[in-house]
């Protein structure tokens, strides 16, 4: 995409805000829709768990953790469908969860609508930070299981993660709104955050300090997390509003080491599990440190001729990785040196749409979105011009949706979007700048772009017997397709794979089953089918055009299977999810889900890229309050074993595969938490909370091969002011 392009975008932006930030005409009649007869069951007047056809909401206004919650990732973490895969729960990382066994290139992370990424990569994936997102910014999450949203971009084969910001508020006072919460735990953690909400009739103003540490329970795994937010914001005459807000983050984090008795270049400590996985060890001193920054612009504008959303952002990141490592791998006698590598990521972009409505049972919602990525990297000791900020993502897309009530029990959800990605994939050495692929660029620049139909149709089967009342039956089927959007793709370790990669293309299926078993308890059943072809995997381990001193590959043809298009790649799942309230005082959820992978074409890299992936999982948890102030909040998660496969060349281009299991665990969580005191003078809402996490002491694994944290005590306290 050129910058006149960019230029015209952003300028269409600016004209719609002007003109549309404007209250509705006066003399407009309401317009009122005959729903029919509904039955409302509800204790509350939000339920913090909401199961519906097409996406579960997370109320995090009053979602009950079993501790102190430190990002969003705790929350989302409880729900079958998302899969935690993070290195240690004690520390915040880059990309640890997974949505339908699909990492963060393959599902989305949104904020208020808006796509979060970065082009990743750099010896790690790096796409989200799930520590840059503080819950006290959060009103709600929504989980959107499977690609049938055409609001969201190619990249969500898994489904969204979009997170909803609190509206600004009214206030009829200068007294502010403020929030504090404390907590400690084991292993030197602590948790303490300060919200303040506040304002004057139309202008309103959000703060926000957030404070995470710890000593960690892995050897030379702690870590030290600062957080900053602000937010002003105008309630426009139509009750609409525009915020712009800000957000600063200093996150230093060090990076487990190995710890094995048996392996004495490890320097074993028996105060720390032992660990021989890590690619580090103690004379390494690896750590990793970053500061992130973000701008953001969001409005929400009714109007006669719609309801306009739209958001501008910008934001930075970088990541030092810190490390020493040997001068020469086969000579130690040579001693060591500062390998320090420093990555820094700048993001900017845009989205707006309009949904309105031109007749009864009729909506329409159309919009556009801009993503730019950017990245430069360098070692600490020299930041180097030539490693500056590149551009290397360019997306743009469109998107149109239309929603048909066709009859009371029938609604229809049609949508399309069109996506055109632009990558710049670097094709040289860094160090040497030598050439890879011959007779091609420094930079080679390629473009895609794709048509992506999207449908839901859901029936309401109120009207086919009294034994299904409050049931329907729901399909989405929608066309997958992702472009090489991220760095490990068109670029990892450096070689210049995107080059010659495909897009992926498929079709996602969901066949959804939804009932109001009794009083406010909702089961959902979905069966999802996932057909994906030109699955993008690595494949290092099995490329004949890598070149080497041994391998030499024919002029022009340099790393064309470094990565590779999978033929055909097929998912199976399955997701049975229960939640709403046993007796009026005690709530709960429950979660079953079945995945299977398949790789069609018979690639030896479709093994290693689709392993690793637990096929049963269950998530149950209840709160209990048995006395007035007092409840008892449990959460249980089980794991299947997840199976590792090592490739071994038995014989030229012939594979064999090596199965290793990463055992199986159940984990229990408690919390019991004390209303001290519901007003005390000018503070409200006192509460003491008392958890343990991994109760049983359960020894297992996480999907890095690290052992997981032990059993752990924590004390928190919170109240209102």
């Amino acid at each position: 995409m050129n910058n006149k392009t960019t230029r015209r975008l952003l300028s269409l932006m600016v004209v719609i805000f002007s003109l549309l930030n404007a209250p509705a005409r006066a003399d407009e009649k309401e317009t009122v829709y005959d729903a029919g007869e509904i039955q409302v069951t509800a204790r509350d007047s939000t339920e913090t768990l909401l199961y519906l056809p097409e996406k579960n909401i997370i109320d995090v206004t009053t979602y009950e953790s079993t501790s102190m919650v430190q990002n969003i990732s705790d929350i989302v973490r409880d729900q079958v469908i998302v899969d935690f895969q993070g290195g240690s729960d004690l520390v915040p990382d880059d990309d640890t969860l997974f949505l339908r066994g699909f990492s963060s290139k393959r599902f989305v992370t949104a904020l208020d609508g808006t796509t979060l990424r970065k082009t990743g990569g750099r010896k790690s994936s790096h796409i989200v930070d799930y520590a840059l997102l503080p819950p006290f910014l959060m009103e709600s999450i929504e989980i959107l299981p499977g690609p049938h949203s055409c609001l969201y971009p190619g990249k969500s084969i898994g489904g969204v993660l979009n997170l909803v910001t609190k509206a600004p508020q009214r206030h009829e006072s200068l007294k502010p709104t403020i929030n504090l919460s404390t907590g400690f735990s084991s292993y030197g953690t602590q948790n303490h955050s300060l919200s303040v909400e506040g304002g004057y009739d139309s202008f309103t103003y959000d703060v926000g300090i957030q404070k995470y540490a710890t000593d960690g329970y892995l050897r030379n795994n702690a870590a030290d997390i600062d957080t900053v937010f602000s937010r002003l914001g105008y309630i426009t005459p139509s009750n609409g509003y525009v915020t712009l807000s800000a957000s600063y983050t200093d996150a230093d984090r060090e990076i487990p080491i190995n710890n094995n008795p048996d392996d004495p270049d490890t320097d074993y400590d028996n105060d720390y599990p032992v660990v021989s996985t890590s690619p580090f060890n103690h004379w390494a001193d690896p750590t990793w440190d970053k500061i992130a920054t973000s701008y953001r612009m969001d409005a929400n504008l009714p109007s006669q001729f719609g309801n306009w959303k739209a958001s501008a952002f910008y934001s930075e990141e970088n990541r030092n990785r810190q490390y020493y490592d040997w001068i020469n791998s086969k000579d130690h006698s040579l001693g060591i040196t500062d390998a320090s590598w420093d990555t820094k990521w700048k993001q900017q972009g845009g989205k707006i749409q309009n949904e309105f409505a031109l007749a009864k049972g009729h909506t329409t919602t159309l919009g556009m979105e801009l993503e730019q990525c950017f990245d430069g990297y360098g070692t600490t000791a020299l930041w180097s011009a030539a490693h500056d900020y590149e551009k290397r993502i360019d997306i743009l897309s469109g998107f149109a949706q239309h929603q048909w009530q066709v009859i009371p029990s029938l609604t229809v959800t049609a949508g399309m979007r069109y996506e055109t990605v632009d990558i710049r994939v670097g094709n040289y050495s860094s160090s040497s700048g030598a050439i890879f692929i011959t007779d091609q660029p420094k930079w080679i620049d390629r473009s895609f772009d794709g048509w992506l139909p999207k449908s839901w149709i859901n029936y309401e089967l109120d009207r086919w017997a009294e034994c299904l009342r409050d049931s329907s039956i729901s399909l989405g089927v929608s066309r997958i397709w992702r472009a090489p959007d991220y760095h490990g793709d068109y670029n990892p370790q450096g070689r210049p794979a995107g080059a010659w990669l495909d897009p992926e293309h498929g079709i996602g299926c969901d066949l959804v089953f939804s009932r109001r078993v009794f009083n406010d308890i909702t089961m959902k059943l979905n069966y999802a089918w996932y057909n994906i072809k030109d699955y993008i995997a690595t494949n290092k381990t099995y490329s004949e055009y890598t070149p080497s001193k041994t391998n030499k590959v024919t002029p022009g043809l340099e790393y064309k299977d470094y990565k590779i298009n999978l033929d055909r790649v097929v998912r199976h799942g399955i997701e049975l999810q229960f939640s709403g309230h046993l007796t009026d005082t005690l709530s709960f959820m429950a979660g079953y889900a079945w995945q299977r992978f398949e790789n069609k074409g018979g690639e030896p890299a479709g093994e290693t890229e689709l392993d690793n992936r637990a096929k049963n999982r269950i998530n149950a948890g209840f709160t209990w309050n048995f006395l007035e102030n007092t409840s008892l909040i449990v959460d249980y998660e089980f794991q299947d074993e997840q199976v590792i496969e090592q490739a071994d060349e038995v014989a030229p281009d012939e594979w064999a595969f090596d199965s290793i299991a990463v055992d199986a665990y159940h984990r229990v969580d408690l919390a019991v938490s004390q209303v001290l005191f519901k007003k005390w003078g000018s503070m409200s809402d006192g509460t003491l909370k008392v958890y343990a996490g991994n109760v049983f002491n359960e020894t297992y694994e996480d999907a890095d091969g690290y052992p997981a944290t032990d059993r752990t005590f924590g004390i928190g306290f919170s109240v209102n002011m």
